[in-house]
């Protein structure tokens, strides 16, 4: 499906600088940012150690955001310009992926880079909301469903890219707090897209030429949306001394949300 959802990350960017400029993204502090106020410290710091690990071991990175309010907007676009602002993912690869909870509405949203698509896709990412985190959001136990979700998005990426990571031990957890449904799927194989996938990947770059032929300039900023390696938030750097930044990647418009 990354070729529909390339499509349609480009209809919601194309929609998204009215609510870009309005927003008022917080700045991150790190790869766990509790500004909810709903993480415990213990879980917390198993959090960062899971992910700063991760990040070490794969280079891919995780944020994990927490809000008070969305604002009145749809996490879909929320999630979006936040990955956009903080630049989630190493520029020019793509692999960065945010995990936004809002806990007063009652929603939550895995959002995926491009280059982490073929790995956690859109009913994959539905599933581990779904089973793994939301059961415990709906007791009120948002570090719990939090860090389930984290454990078992690193392990399934770090099982389908064979390199070998163990979140529980990276994170020094109780192997009895962890319930995790869907490491099964974690075929080492990349799918083939299907036909109407491929189908629809042609009949963009035939819009886009003829969008090329009647306004450059706007096909170039298609182009430009899609390709990757997009503009990221000014926060970039690398993590010596503590957190440093992200690494300026881009999102792909890909994931799940749900609300409980």
């Amino acid at each position: 499906m990354q070729g529909i959802n390339k499509i349609l990350a480009v209809l919601l960017l194309l929609a998204l600088p009215s609510f870009a400029a309005a927003a008022n993204f917080p700045k991150p502090t790190g790869f766990v940012n509790d500004f909810a106020g709903v993480i415990n410290q213990s879980e917390k710091t198993q959090l960062t150690n899971i992910i700063t690990q991760f990040e070490k071991e794969t280079g891919n990175e995780i944020a994990v955001a927490t809000v008070p309010s969305l604002g009145g907007e749809p996490i879909e676009n929320y999630a979006v310009g936040m990955f956009k602002e903080w630049g989630i993912g190493k520029k020019g690869k793509d692999t960065g992926l945010l995990l936004l909870v809002a806990p007063t509405d009652r929603r939550v949203r895995i959002e995926v880079g491009y280059g982490l698509e073929p790995y956690i896709n859109d009913a994959l990412a539905g599933r581990i909301i779904r089973d793994t985190m939301v059961p415990h959001f709906k007791d009120g136990d948002f570090s719990g469903g939090i860090l389930n979700g984290v454990v078992e998005l690193t392990t399934v990426i770090a099982k389908k890219t064979e390199v070998k990571f163990d979140p529980i031990a990276a994170g020094q957890i109780s192997s009895s707090d962890i319930k995790i449904y869907h490491l099964g799927e974690a075929s080492a194989k990349k799918q083939e897209a299907p036909l109407i996938v491929k189908i629809l990947q042609i009949i963009f770059v035939i819009v886009v030429v003829i969008i090329f032929i009647k306004n450059p300039w706007a096909a170039l900023f298609i182009l430009s949306s899609v390709g990757g390696g997009g503009r990221g938030g000014s926060f970039r750097g690398g993590f010596g001394g503590g957190f440093g930044g992200f690494g300026g990647g881009s999102s792909g418009g890909g994931g799940a949300s749900s609300s409980w």
